[in-house]
């Protein structure tokens, strides 16, 4: 009874030994796939509100909106190996509710892989979440595209992406989305509002870029305004001078907000 005794004391020093020397146990990381739906025959239907130039006029815009369905096709096998699935994107006037008036549009490919979700449209990779998903972190997200500077990019360039709003609710239109997440893509003013220039004698230039997404769902919601203004040009007398007598603005812009999903 004895070394019976003793034995029993020596297996359990043991076991204590071995799991004070062991780190804790950690919790299971989130996975990035579950703030998506992605299965064949799943779509979400957007409101979609695109910002464009007014034609022959310097510094208007003017806000042209569809309806926007996007569908999830099948998994392919993308350029750089990786498991994507397919997603078709369909528009049709914004008020309608015939069927056949879906009119094909854009193809894009999101993959997701172990440690973030990457989504690929025109050509373009963006690296739209990523681990872990906290208050603190920062990432750039654009890092797969050739910013050039005086590219048609270069907008893009040094993006820092955060999250800003985790596992709260977001109400893309009438039905508030429980459990979504935030991120802030980029926030970039000079002597700028949101859609025009503080004062019309100075330059300015405005990037807004943010994106919400719900659990088992999706994208529900995407924002993104970019324009740059050229001051109009005075001559000696403090007249302005032609060509822009009020400056120039160019850019875009896009709005879309989850209507729908199965």
């Amino acid at each position: 009874m004895t070394k019976l005794t003793g034995f029993l004391l020596t297996i359990c020093s043991l076991v204590l030994v071995s799991s004070c020397s062991k780190d804790p146990v950690k919790l299971e990381e989130e996975n990035l796939a579950d703030y998506f739906n992605l299965e064949p025959g799943k779509y979400t239907i957007y409101q979609l509100d695109s910002l464009v130039k007014v034609p022959f006029n310097d510094t208007a815009f003017t806000t042209v909106s569809y309806q926007a369905k996007d569908l999830v096709d099948t998994i392919i096998t993308d350029g750089l190996g990786q498991k994507s699935w397919r997603i078709f994107r369909y528009l049709r006037p914004v008020n309608s509710t015939d069927e056949s008036d879906w009119r094909s549009d854009i193809t894009y490919f999101i993959t997701p892989t172990r440690n973030d979700v990457q989504v690929v449209e025109n050509n373009l990779r963006f690296q739209k979440l990523v681990l872990p998903i906290t208050q603190d972190k920062v990432w750039r997200g654009n890092s797969h595209i050739a910013t050039t500077p005086g590219s048609s990019l270069d907008y893009l360039d040094a993006w820092e992406y955060s999250y800003q709003a985790i596992n709260e609710p977001f109400m893309p239109w009438d039905v508030e989305i429980d459990s979504t997440v935030t991120v802030l893509q980029a926030d970039i003013a000079e002597s700028a509002y949101e859609y025009s220039p503080v004062d019309i004698d100075q330059d300015g230039y405005r990037t807004h870029s943010y994106e919400v997404y719900a659990k088992n769902v999706g994208l529900i919601y995407k924002y993104l305004v970019h324009w740059k203004y050229e001051a109009r040009t005075l001559n000696g007398n403090g007249t302005p001078v032609p060509p822009y007598p009020s400056g120039n603005k160019l850019g875009f812009g896009i709005t879309m907000r989850m209507l729908s999903h199965n």
